[in-house]
């Protein structure tokens, strides 16, 4: 009876947590916004991400460049007489009245603010492709259309949201599925689930019913980013996922769309239902009063500086050529132009440009400026005060570069939460498990004095090596959880080692260190594969077999891990017992080593991409739950089996069935419980950036680490609490590290003392499994200790998209202002690749210490 009891108790908390996150759920999806007016709160919020975003990039500054366009060549778009027929019979019938459409190909073209009117009136499909070269104000002009088109925008009505195409994979993705993706991240109320109609069970995103309810205009940005061999697969994907009837815009480059359209091999593919525009060159009189105006305006003594390059304008001659795109025309007046207050004597002359010695052709023009553009950006400001150098901007910012060209295959998006694929894994698995030991034996240690202080009782935490068993478990367990393996093994021997040194008593160390190392092995196992099975994606099946089959480095580790306890178990057995309990155990371990060690080792590969948590809006995870209790109880099972041979060998009297049923359900609904909760996105529709993703991802993992602990600490004091109750007492140990002792029995201050100890070990490894700002914190120390980036990163980020114009921001991301620049600054130049051999230049040095930073305001002034 006392063993059922103690089996099914513990089962209480969680059905508890499974009915209450039920009806959380339910009223969550009650008080849910219909999605009409889920849609007018987040045109709200991209209006105001894209109108601070224009002011960051002086966009308007000190007036807005005369783009144009005129009709592109008709091999990229349809004929128009179809266009004018598919418009008609489409599934939403006409889309703007026929009178307003453009008669013919040539009446797209126009100026500026023009473009709406086109892509509203004049375009009878409103399916626009905008081509242009590179850096010729693609991104600019979909900027102002999606401003103009929210300005118009009804209630309840579509709202134009600008999708980077550089991050999707169409090989591994759908349109559908990355877009709500990326809605959910870059306003994070749109991930909540809505509740769905009676015929539609289950829940869907805010994002997917907006996309469902066709409530979402893509403006599509750079789709000559995507690699080349998907580019036509990413096509067709665009044709399947937006149909005829929705309106959509594209952008690409010329050359890159064309040579999808007409392929050297396969089959070519076309955007339906669209119609093409082409950017044009700015013209000559444009460049030369938008120069001038910059500078001061006509008669200063800083536009008189443009005159020998204005002389070259409309001509041949390579400055002229250059400066005909809004990206070097930005370049060249950051690098030349004064800020107010900033002397003109102090910079380079802008005849420099007309040197045909030194800039032969356009490439070494446009070169010049980008070597010249970093450093310009972070020249000295009169009202911005700089913490960094520019010689050390720019190599932070080659750095950057490089990681997304090389480690990151070419991605755009500088994502704070994806710095860590820079770090190590045995880097991070390491620094993990120190933490989670250290954590351990801190707990253990204050909260077992109080307990010794309070109750007069020595809790057990305190001497020998009885207390690194579950010292070891807890640190091997916790590092499993957050970390895999590697930081299981790490975190149970910080913990014995700490254990052991703090309590004054060195010739305990090889006992405990063993103690450490064999249950931090199989705790590492147990945390590691709970840990997999939990973050699986659902339908998918847990591949265990990945890699080879047998891993006999994990075996032998396994081994020599199990083996050690030989150190602790002579210390308290006979010859005969310590070895047959050694090799018991190195057996059972290095078979759990070689099956499994190896998938256990290589978790923290998966989860290099671990998306930021905002909310702590709880979702019970059977899969987490009943995997951490299936291989929690694991561990005690074979625990108690292995003892129990070793007891029928030698005669040493083992731990009871019912004690290691306790021991078992503690360990498994605590693991249980870790993954069985887990955040979801909060309720509002607004536009996050990268800094507050990251404060709300820091607050977050504060609540997991104190919700999961609590009910951790709980699963530990109904499981040894109801036995107790029962018989009365619990066998704390095997002979308190005296040969041949009997142990005491566990008291009520012993079992409060464990489960509160486990609870804020479990709690943090759980929050660190479910939260990104960990790895970014580990990552960037990392990176700041070997000279690569400042300390302070989240704020040098912060500063080169707000002040100094090299970041833009996109949604929770920052991106180079330009693609080309990034390909730029991560060429291979003065600064070597990470690993490479050293410059002959001496590497710039950050500060490790924080310097008080101004604050950030929303006006960017000029740079």
């Amino acid at each position: 009876m006392a063993e059922t009891a103690a089996t099914l108790l513990p089962s209480v908390g969680g059905l508890y947590l499974s009915w209450a996150t039920f009806r959380a759920d339910r009223r969550e999806a009650a008080q849910g916004y219909d999605v009409a007016k889920i849609a007018d709160r987040l045109a709200v919020a991209v209006r105001g991400q894209w109108e601070s975003e224009v002011r960051v990039r002086r966009l308007n500054d000190p007036y807005p460049l005369p783009v144009s366009w005129h009709a592109a060549d008709p091999r990229f778009g349809e004929s128009w007489s179809l266009l004018r027929e598919l418009a008609g019979d489409g599934p939403s019938g006409r889309l703007a009245p026929p009178s307003g459409w453009a008669t013919e190909p040539a009446g797209l073209a126009g100026t500026g603010a023009e473009i709406t009117q086109v892509f509203l009136e004049r375009v009878p499909t409103r399916r626009l492709v905008v081509l242009g070269g590179p850096g010729s104000g693609k991104t600019m002009l979909l900027i102002r259309l999606m401003l103009a088109l929210l300005a118009e925008r009804a209630e309840g009505s579509a709202v134009p949201v600008l999708f980077p195409l550089a991050s999707w994979n169409p090989a591994e993705q759908t349109l559908d599925s990355w877009m709500a993706q990326r809605l959910a991240r870059d306003y994070s109320g749109l991930g909540a689930p809505e509740a769905g109609p009676a015929d539609h069970p289950g829940q869907v995103s805010h994002a997917r019913a907006l996309l469902e309810h066709r409530l979402i205009l893509p403006v599509l940005d750079g789709f000559d980013e995507i690699p080349e061999p998907f580019r036509a697969v990413a096509l067709d994907a665009i044709n399947a996922a937006l149909p005829l009837g929705q309106p959509l815009v594209l952008s690409s480059r010329v050359t890159e769309y064309g040579d999808t359209l007409a392929p050297a091999h396969g089959v070519p593919v076309m955007l339906c239902g669209a119609a093409a525009v082409e950017l044009r060159p700015l013209e000559a009189p444009d460049i030369a009063d938008y120069l001038k105006r910059d500078a001061g305006g006509q008669g200063t003594a800083a536009a008189a500086r443009w005159d020998p390059v204005i002389r070259l304008l409309g001509t041949d001659a390579p400055v002229a050529r250059v400066l005909t795109t809004p990206l070097m025309l930005f370049l060249a007046r950051t690098v030349y132009n004064p800020r107010p207050g900033e002397h003109v004597a102090v910079l380079p002359a802008p005849a420099d440009l007309c040197d045909s010695t030194r800039f032969p052709d356009i490439a070494e023009v446009r070169a010049h400026l980008f070597d010249a553009f970093v450093p310009a950006a972070y020249r000295p400001h009169p009202r911005y005060p700089c913490r960094w150098s520019p010689q050390q901007a720019e190599h932070s910012l080659r750095y950057l570069a490089r990681h997304l060209q090389n480690t990151l295959a070419g991605s755009s998006d500088l994502a704070w939460w994806q710095l860590r694929r820079a770090l190590p894994p045995r880097v991070a698995q390491v620094a993990t498990g120190v933490v989670l030991g250290l954590m351990a034996w801190t707990a253990a240690t204050v909260i077992g004095r109080l307990t010794a202080l309070l109750a007069g009782l020595d809790s057990g935490w305190q001497t020998g090596p009885p207390a690194a068993i579950v010292a070891g478990l807890a640190g091997g367990i916790a590092g499993g959880i957050g970390c895999g393996l590697v930081a299981g093994v790490i975190g149970g021997i910080a913990e014995g080692a700490t254990h052991v040194l703090t309590t004054g008593q060195p010739g305990w160390l090889p006992p405990t260190l063993a103690y450490g190392l064999a249950y931090g092995f199989a705790g590492g196992i147990v945390g590691a594969l709970s840990s997999r099975l939990a973050g699986r994606p659902p339908g998918a099946s847990l591949d265990l077999r990945h890699g080879r089959f047998w891993d006999w480095r994990m075996c032998a580790l396994g081994f020599a891990a199990g083996a050690a306890l030989w150190f602790s178990f002579r210390v308290t057995y006979g010859p005969t017992a310590a070895a047959v309990g050694a090799f018991a155990n190195g057996a059972v371990y290095a078979l759990a080593g070689g099956a499994v060690g190896a998938r256990a080792s290589s978790l923290s590969a998966h989860r290099a991409d671990a998306i930021p948590t905002v909310r702590t809006l709880w979702a019970w995870n059977w899969r987490g739950f009943s995997g951490g209790l299936a291989s929690g109880s694991t561990i005690g099972f074979t625990h108690w089996g292995v003892l129990r041979i070793q007891s029928l060998l030698t005669g040493i009297p083992s731990y009871t069935f019912s004690t290691m049923l306790s021991f078992s359900c503690a360990f498994g609904l605590a693991v249980g419980i870790a993954h069985g909760l887990a955040g979801k996105p909060a309720d509002l529709t607004a536009s996050v950036g990268p800094s507050a993703l990251m404060d709300q991802d820091r607050r977050i993992f504060r609540r997991l680490w104190i919700v999961v602990g609590l009910a951790v600490c709980a699963a530990f004091l109904l499981s040894y609490g109801v036995e107790y109750l029962v018989k009365g007492g619990l066998p704390y140990g095997l002979g308190r590290g005296v040969p041949g002792g009997r142990g005491i029995a566990m008291s009520p201050p012993h079992i409060l003392d464990r489960g509160l100890a486990y609870g804020l070990t479990v709690g943090l490894a759980a929050a660190l499994s479910h939260n990104a700002w960990w790895y970014y914190t580990l990552t960037r120390h990392h990176l700041a200790a070997r000279r690569h980036l400042p300390l302070d990163l989240t704020a040098f980020l912060a500063d080169a998209h707000e002040r100094r114009g090299v970041l833009r921001q996109v949604g929770t991301v920052h991106q180079f202002r330009h693609i080309d620049l990034q390909h730029h600054l991560a060429a291979p130049g003065r600064f070597q690749e990470p690993g490479a051999a050293r410059p002959s230049v001496p590497r710039p040095r950050f500060p490790l210490l924080r310097v008080r930073e101004p604050r950030v305001g929303d006006d960017a002034g000029r740079q």
